[in-house]
């Protein structure tokens, strides 16, 4: 009987110490995917700046009013006409719906601005999230 309590009490020694092993190998994983995953959103949040540095510089070939509305439609998301009008007065003390339409017409032609799907007949603007650079 004491053979065999001993041998129970070896191969309990053995059991612990694999699972002793396991928790330091799973906790060295956990530190390396910890690693990876911060380098995966620096590199994500690196990729996403530089996009929008890219659409920014590309605005301004149709001047600062253009620059102004890609700022806007960054930070807000997607507004019409009506609501883009109303920020830039906001932020310029004028602004009139046709220069901001002639603007947005500029912005989609360079491949900056896209339209987006609204409510029913609402036309939305946005900037372009696709990049065919």
């Amino acid at each position: 009987m004491e053979s065999r309590i001993d041998e129970l009490v070896r191969k309990i020694n053995l059991l612990e110490e694999e699972l002793r092993k396991e928790r330091e190998l799973n906790r060295d994983i956990l530190r390396e995917l910890a690693v990876v995953r911060s380098i995966l959103s620096l590199g994500s949040d690196v990729y996403k700046t530089s996009k929008k540095i890219s659409l920014l510089s590309e605005s301004l070939r149709a001047g600062p009013l253009a620059r102004e509305i890609t700022e806007i439609l960054m930070t807000e998301g997607p507004l019409n006409i009506s609501q883009l009008t109303n920020l830039l007065i906001e932020i310029r003390g004028k602004a009139s719906r046709k220069t901001v339409a002639k603007k947005l017409r500029e912005l989609m032609e360079l491949g900056v601005v896209e339209i987006a799907e609204g409510k029913k007949s609402e036309k939305l603007f946005k900037v372009r999230e696709d990049s065919s650079e």
